[in-house]
C-alpha cells in the first residue's frame, strides 16, 4: 500500500511540472523547426510558383509562440522573459552539435556521395537558418511578451492581433537573413509574402489551441493545489 502511494504520490509531482513539461516542449519544437526548415521547402499554393514557398518548419516554430503566451498568461511576465533564453540556448547548442559533427571525419563509402554533398549543403544552408532565427526569435518574442503585457484588452484578441505582428516581423528578418542570395528577389519577396499569410492563418487556427492550453494548464493548477491539501491533512 506505501509503495502504492508512494507511486501515486510521484505520478501527480509529475503532472504538476507545467512550467518544465512547456519548456522540454518548446525545446523539442525549436530542435523541430530548425530540422525541417533545412531539409524541406513546401508549396502553399497562394501565388503562382515561385510565390509559393513556404519552409516546412513554420507550425513547428508558431506552436512556440502558442506556449509562450500559455506561460505569459498564466505564470507572468517573468516566465516570458525566460523564454528568449530558452530559444537562445536551443538554438547555440543545435549549431555546436552541428559543428562537432563537422569537425569528425566523415566514413566514406557508407552512403552514396551525393548524400554527403547533399549534407555538406545543408550544413551551410543550416549556418544562415539558425542565425537567422536566433536574430528574428529573439526580436519576435521579445516584442510579444512586452506587447502581450502592455495590451490589456480581450485576450483571444490580444493573442491573434500580436500573434499576426510579431509572425510578419518574424518572416521578413528571417527569410532576408537565411534566404537572400540562395532565393531570387522575386522568389524571396514572394516566399516572404505566402509564409506571412500562411502564418496568419494558422495564427487565427491556433486560437482554440491556445484556450485548451489555458484551460489544461489551469486544471492541472487546480489539481494540484487540491493535492497540496490533502497531502497537509491529518492522517494523509
Amino acid at each position: 500500500m506505501k509503495e502504492f502511494k508512494s507511486a501515486l504520490h510521484s505520478s501527480r509531482e509529475g503532472l504538476f511540472m507545467r512550467k518544465e513539461i512547456l519548456y522540454a516542449s518548446i525545446g523539442a519544437l525549436f530542435v523541430s523547426a530548425q530540422v525541417l526548415t533545412a531539409i524541406r521547402v513546401e508549396s502553399f499554393p497562394l501565388f503562382p510558383s515561385p510565390y509559393d514557398l513556404v519552409p516546412a518548419g513554420v507550425m513547428a516554430y508558431l506552436a512556440i509562440f502558442v506556449v509562450a503566451n500559455i506561460l505569459n498568461e498564466k505564470e507572468g511576465k517573468k516566465e516570458g522573459w525566460k523564454i528568449i533564453v530558452a530559444g537562445l540556448f536551443a538554438n547555440m547548442l543545435f549549431l555546436l552539435c552541428m559543428y562537432l559533427e563537422l569537425a569528425l571525419p566523415e566514413a566514406r563509402g557508407v552512403f552514396p556521395e551525393h548524400t554527403s554533398q547533399t549534407f555538406a549543403w545543408l550544413t551551410s544552408l543550416e549556418v544562415r537558418i539558425v542565425i537567422g532565427s536566433m536574430i528574428a526569435f529573439v526580436i519576435a518574442m521579445y516584442l510579444n511578451n512586452y506587447l502581450y503585457h502592455r495590451w490589456k484588452w480581450n485576450i483571444w484578441g490580444r493573442y491573434a492581433v500580436i500573434l499576426i505582428i510579431v509572425m510578419t516581423i518574424d518572416t521578413v528578418l528571417f527569410h532576408t537573413i537565411a534566404y537572400a542570395g540562395i532565393f531570387s528577389t522575386e522568389g524571396l519577396l514572394g516566399s516572404i509574402a505566402s509564409v506571412t499569410v500562411f502564418k496568419i492563418i494558422l495564427s487565427i487556427i491556433t486560437i482554440p489551441v491556445f484556450a485548451m492550453g489555458l484551460k489544461v494548464y489551469g486544471w492541472t493548477f487546480f489539481l494540484e493545489k487540491e493535492h497540496e491539501r490533502a497531502a497537509e491533512a491529518p492522517g494523509v
